[in-house]
């Protein structure tokens, strides 16, 4: 009972210290999770593009748009974590104003570009912002602190998503943009009042192995660890669409299952994390990063390999594959996300730890970006082949990920005491 007090104060403490940015990381994440499940199923359903084409313009688009990642390392670097969110959020509501007035192939296409620009952007700097918020104390506490809020946040929206899916139809999907915009602007207004994450210095900080070390882009290359963290996020970077563009168009397209069962699904999944992700992070402190990454994507491959093999289902059973689904995707991602984030923040040297996150976030979007072409392969003979290639890549990033971890100094090899005061 003491052990629980402690860690309601604790997660109260932590909440008040950052009132302002837990607030705009809510608001942020609400308008969010109204949209998230339904990235390429909105345009299948107030377009009369085909899904092979919307595919297209979706990997086109992520695809023209991973340079803003790197484009963001080096505005982190350089103005700072809080910069970067700032611009992220007017980006998504820039993007998401666009799908109002979507219906042609060119504003389709500006419409998903923008907000892929934003991600792209999001993902470069919210790990170097939660590295400064830790601010020395455990990186792995902060992060779950915070994912465990989003994680609320992204199921609240999710839940709002279904119901006014349930009621409102094609009418209610516009509604859901609009209130994405809405939220977007007005988190960007929040982050821009807080001093939080401001200018980052580049003097490096007493570090294991940096009195060799330059922090050049040279040296960062040159670093097999480096390159196969790299190598590992692209090969795990299409976990972040499989559930909102994958499954959603199976279970919408293939099974013909209602539009709710997307933010049905993502609402499962982020409500388990919201629950369980910090003590799952303090429950894994001591671990090696390497293979609670690699048990991540191991898990997320997992929900792939039955589709190779099982037909389309129906009622309770199709249900009950939703909820599993959603379920081994909560729990992959509360054991790797924290750990992958950890060791992307831990791992470059200092002076270029922005630019570093960049190139690593830059990868992932590259296996991001990619993935939505595969869905062509849902209208062959053989749409089984999109499942096995799911299964296969995601075994190939658990391979790698544990590779490159496993050459890593201890200090960013082993996750650390989620529950440590700093």
């Amino acid at each position: 009972m003491f052990s629980i007090r402690a860690r309601f104060r604790a997660s109260f403490s932590t909440l008040a210290e950052h009132r302002f940015v837990t607030f705009a990381v809510l608001v942020d994440t609400i308008g969010a999770g109204l949209t998230l499940p339904l990235t390429i199923v909105y345009f299948t359903l107030t377009t009369d593009l085909s899904l092979a084409l919307i595919g297209v313009l979706s990997t086109a688009a992520s695809l023209l748009a991973l340079p803003i990642g790197l484009l963001g390392g080096v505005v982190t670097d350089r103005f700072g974590a809080k910069a970067s969110m700032i611009t992220n959020n007017l980006l998504s509501a820039a993007g998401f104003t666009l799908y109002l007035v979507a219906h042609d192939p060119v504003v389709v296409f500006a419409a998903i570009f923008l907000a892929n620009a934003s991600e792209r952007l999001y993902w470069t700097s919210w790990t170097a912002y939660v590295h400064d918020l830790s601010d020395g104390r455990p990186f792995e506490r902060w992060f779950a602190f915070l994912e465990a809020t989003k994680a609320a946040a992204l199921g609240a929206g999710a839940i709002v998503a279904a119901v006014t899916l349930a009621g409102g139809g094609h009418d209610g999907l516009r509604w859901l943009v609009v209130a994405n915009v809405v939220t977007s602007v007005a988190a960007a207004v929040v982050f821009a009042s807080q001093r939080t994450g401001g200018t980052r210095s580049t003097a490096p900080q007493p570090r294991d192995l940096d009195d060799v070390r330059t922090g050049s882009l040279r040296e960062f290359a040159a670093d097999r660890s480096m390159r196969l963290i790299t190598l590992g996020q692209f090969l795990i970077g299409p976990a972040m669409v499989l559930p909102n563009v994958a499954l959603s168009v199976l279970f919408v397209e293939r099974w013909h299952m209602p539009a709710a069962v997307a933010p049905v699904q993502f609402a499962v999944a982020t409500g388990l994390a919201a629950c369980l992700q910090t003590s799952v992070t303090r429950w894994v402190a001591g671990f090696d990063r390497g293979v609670l990454v690699a048990v991540g994507a191991a898990l997320t491959g997992l929900t792939a390999v039955p589709l190779i093999v099982l037909p389309p289902l129906e009622g309770g059973a199709a249900w009950s594959y939703v909820v599993l689904v959603a379920v081994l995707l909560a729990v992959a991602d509360m054991i790797a996300l924290p750990a992958a984030n950890a060791v992307m923040a831990e791992a470059p040297h200092p002076r270029i730890r922005g630019r570093a996150i960049g190139v690593f976030q830059t990868a992932s979007s590259v296996g991001m970006a990619l993935f939505p072409s595969s869905l062509a392969l849902l209208d062959t003979d053989v749409p089984w082949v999109l499942w096995l290639l799911t299964a296969v890549v995601f075994a190939a990033a658990a391979w790698v990920w544990r590779a490159a971890v496993a050459s890593l100094p201890a200090r960013v090899r082993i996750a650390t005491a989620a529950d440590a005061d700093g």
